[in-house]
C-alpha cells in the first residue's frame, strides 16, 4: 500500500512491487487460516480468537489512522508496532491450526514475534550493507557522451551544509561524482535537490556553487530548494521532471548505504534509475550504524509509503 504526501491515499495497487507484494501475502496467510479456524476447529477459545482480533484491529488502527498523523520518529514506532501486530496474529493462527489444545500461550508467540523481526530487519539491513551500485558498468568502461548520453539528468541528494556555506565532506563526495558523471557524458543535466535552514544557504545552492566552480554550465543545473528528505526529492523529481519532460531513465548520486532506499522508492514510482554512489569514506561501525537507519527507513516506506 502506499499513501500520497499527506498519507491518506492510495497512489498505486501493483501488487508486484516490493511493499504491496510484503502486503498481500501477509494479510492472505492470514485470511486464509482465519478460514481454516473458522471452518475446522469449532472448539478454539473464543478467548485466543477475541486477543487475535484485538492485536488484528490495533495494527490496522495504528497503520491507517496514527500512522498518517504523526511526526516521522512516531511512525518508526508504528511501523514496527504494525509490522510486530501481523507477524504476532500470523503465527498465533499457525499455531491453533496445528496445535491439539488450542491454547494459544501468547508468552511464546511474542518471543517468535521477536525474533521473526529481527530476521525481517537483518535480512534487509543485508542488503543494503551489500549493495552493489552501477559503477562497475557505466564509469570503468565505455560511457556516453555529449550527443549520445545514458540518461536524461543526474539527481545530487543533498546532505548537510556546514558554517559559511561550505558542504559537508558527504555533500562534498556526493557532489564530486556528480561532476564526474556530468563530464563522463552519462547526463547532459544535474538536478540538485536539498532545502536549508533560513541563515544559511539550501544544500542544493550549495552544490550549484561548487559545481560551477568545477566548470559545469549553469543552464545544465536544475535546483529544488524546497524538500527535506528523499521522499519528497523523489517525489519532486517525479511530479516537476521526471514525468512532465518524459524522461526515460535517471542517474542517483548518493552514498552507497543510501542508494538501496533510492531505488525502492524510485521502483515504486515507475523511475527507471541508473544508482552511482558516491567516494564518502566510512568506518565499519559507521557503516552499521547508517545501514541500521536505512533498515528502518526501508521498513517504513514499505509499510506506510513514508521514508
Amino acid at each position: 500500500m502506499r499513501y500520497n504526501n499527506q498519507g491518506l491515499l492510495l497512489e498505486s495497487l501493483d501488487f508486484m512491487k516490493t511493499g504491496n507484494l510484503i502486503s498481500v501475502i501477509f494479510f492472505g496467510l492470514i485470511a486464509v487460516f482465519i478460514t481454516i479456524n473458522i471452518f475446522t476447529n469449532s472448539d478454539i477459545k473464543n478467548s485466543s480468537l477475541a486477543l487475535l482480533n484485538i492485536v488484528a484491529a490495533s495494527s490496522l488502527f495504528i497503520l491507517f489512522i496514527f500512522g498518517s498523523i504523526f511526526s516521522k520518529d512516531e511512525k518508526v514506532y508504528f511501523t514496527f508496532a504494525f509490522i510486530a501486530g501481523n507477524i504476532f496474529v500470523l503465527i498465533s493462527l499457525i499455531s491453533l491450526t496445528f496445535s491439539r489444545n488450542k491454547k494459544l500461550y501468547p508468552g511464546r508467540k511474542i518471543f517468535l514475534t521477536a525474533i521473526s523481526l529481527a530476521v525481517c530487519f537483518f535480512i534487509i539491513f543485508l542488503q543494503i550493507y551489500y549493495y552493489k551500485d552501477d559503477s562497475g558498468k557505466y564509469l570503468s568502461g565505455k560511457s556516453g557522451s555529449e550527443k549520445d548520453p545514458v540518461s536524461d539528468a543526474g539527481i545530487i541528494f543533498g546532505a548537510a551544509v556546514w558554517g559559511g556555506n561550505r558542504p559537508s565532506p558527504v555533500l562534498r563526495e556526493r557532489i564530486n561524482k556528480g561532476f564526474e558523471i556530468y563530464k563522463a557524458g552519462l547526463a547532459p543535466l544535474l538536478v540538485l535537490t536539498g532545502s536549508g535552514s533560513p541563515e544559511e544557504m539550501t544544500e542544493s545552492e550549495v552544490s550549484r556553487n561548487e559545481l560551477i566552480k568545477y566548470g559545469v554550465k549553469e543552464k545544465d543545473i536544475i535546483l529544488e530548494k524546497v524538500t527535506n528528505s528523499t521522499f519528497e526529492q523523489i517525489t519532486y523529481v517525479r511530479d516537476n521532471l521526471y514525468k512532465r519532460r518524459n524522461w526515460d531513465r535517471i542517474v542517483v548520486i548518493s552514498d552507497n548505504y543510501h542508494l538501496y532506499r533510492i531505488k525502492e522508492i524510485c521502483k515504486f514510482n515507475d523511475m527507471n534509475v541508473i544508482t552511482i554512489s558516491s567516494d564518502t569514506p566510512l568506518s565499519t561501525q559507521g557503516g552499521v550504524v547508517f545501514c541500521m537507519k536505512e533498515s528502518v527507513a526501508v521498513l517504513m516506506y514499505w509499510v506506510l509509503g513514508f521514508g
